[in-house]
């Protein structure tokens, strides 16, 4: 006999704060292409990679909370290792047939370079936020300790993602390319108002749903956006089924959009749009990422991402932030479950199943749901729980 749990959440809709993601890259004289005849998956095998978080704060809202970042977690596993999204409905349908999954699972580093166990966060206090884009001697000073940052975890066998204020930069994100990386400098910077879907993310609108990460590990892993940060159609992506574009698109616009004579894949994770209107790596872009990883980065795809699966439900607990739902386990393991959201009338309004999720956040803006009372029913073949969730406007 199943047991029905109820717990009562209560969600309350705050503003937003606009910024701009990503800085232009020139890119330079040699790179390969990937023609039309490669529109297939060139490598089928999942890619396991371990990130390590460096949180530098100076007041107690930078010092983010280990599950904000669980929710940065869920949001690169959801784009990066599912063939199918909630979202992909917002694809429209010319480009449907392009989307890819880059078949790449992320997880917390379980174990610093020297063996001591870790949760693959760390926290820094500092009193200069100047590091955050300052460069010393021709380096980084977040990534350095001997000016003001930390060493880069080995940057072979770990991503390392450095999270600061960043208001005195002009953009939330940067990443370092493959073939720009070094042993003392490689990585990933991200404001701290970007990462996840929760707690400082929440606020960020348009850059709340935790896409900065998942357009920079792009770059991180070799793409570029899609109009070569170039005008005039006069750049390119290197990738064959992205359609050239003489511009870039910011907010969200409507499709078709057109450029260079062409409808413009305005949606694509590589695009600057606001995180709302991003939705899909394409068959070309996945293919070119599995290249660059083999060429500049062939050792970072093979860690192993020990974590227990969790089959205790009981041990999945449901919390709020702000318009999220998130579901985690207490003891950081995985677990698979199917999720089905229902409103007071008994009407299904979402549902769907995740197998060896480490969180998963639920978005009231992203199911488009109204302020009102839901019932969200977790199951396994074992047991079934039903939290009660309010949402308040």
């Amino acid at each position: 006999m199943s047991k029905w749990i109820c717990f009562f959440l209560v969600f309350v809709e705050i503003q937003s704060l606009p910024g701009q993601r990503c800085a232009p890259y020139k890119p330079g004289p040699t790179y390969r292409s990937i023609s039309t005849q490669d529109f297939k998956i060139q490598f089928r095998q999942k890619l396991q990679c371990r990130l390590i978080f460096h949180i530098f704060y100076s007041s107690a809202e930078e010092k983010l909370s280990a599950m904000q970042v669980y929710s940065q977690m869920e949001v690169l596993n959801r784009y990066f290792n599912n063939a199918v999204n909630a979202e992909d409905y917002n694809i429209p349908e010319a480009f449907r047939n392009l989307k890819a999954n880059p078949n790449i699972e992320f997880c917390l580093a379980d174990k610093d370079p020297v063996g001591n166990a870790s949760i693959g966060i760390e926290w820094i206090s500092i009193s200069d936020l100047s590091i955050a884009c300052k460069t010393e001697f021709g380096k980084r000073s977040l990534m350095h300790k001997n000016l003001g940052g930390v060493d880069l975890w080995d940057p072979k066998t770990y991503i390392n993602i450095f999270v600061i204020n960043r208001s005195q930069c002009p953009v939330l994100g940067e990443a370092i390319y493959p073939w720009d990386a070094s042993s003392d400098e490689d990585g990933i910077i991200l404001d701290y108002r970007s990462i996840g879907s929760i707690g400082t993310a929440h606020g960020n609108k348009p850059f709340h749903q935790g896409k900065t990460l998942v357009h920079e590990m792009g770059h991180f892993f070799g793409l570029f956006h899609l109009s070569g940060d170039q005008a005039n159609c006069a750049g390119d992506d290197i990738v064959a089924d992205t359609p050239l574009q003489g511009l870039e698109y910011f907010g969200c616009p409507k499709f078709p959009q057109v450029s260079c004579g062409q409808n413009s894949q305005f949606m694509n994770f590589m695009s600057l749009v606001d995180d709302a209107c991003m939705h899909l790596f394409t068959i070309g872009q996945v293919n070119r990422m599995q290249e660059q990883i083999q060429l500049y980065r062939p050792e970072i795809g093979k860690m192993n991402c020990t974590m227990r699966l969790q089959d205790d439900l009981k041990q999945v607990i449901v919390r709020q932030n702000q318009l999220d739902w998130q579901l985690l386990s207490k003891s950081r393991g995985y677990f698979s479950c199917n999720l089905e959201l229902y409103d007071m009338n008994g009407r299904l309004r979402w549902k769907q199943q995740f197998e060896e999720a480490v969180s998963v956040t639920i978005s009231a803006e992203l199911l488009d749901v109204n302020p009102g009372v839901y019932f969200l029913l977790v199951s396994n073949k074992e047991e079934k729980l039903c939290y009660k969730l309010i949402l308040v406007q």
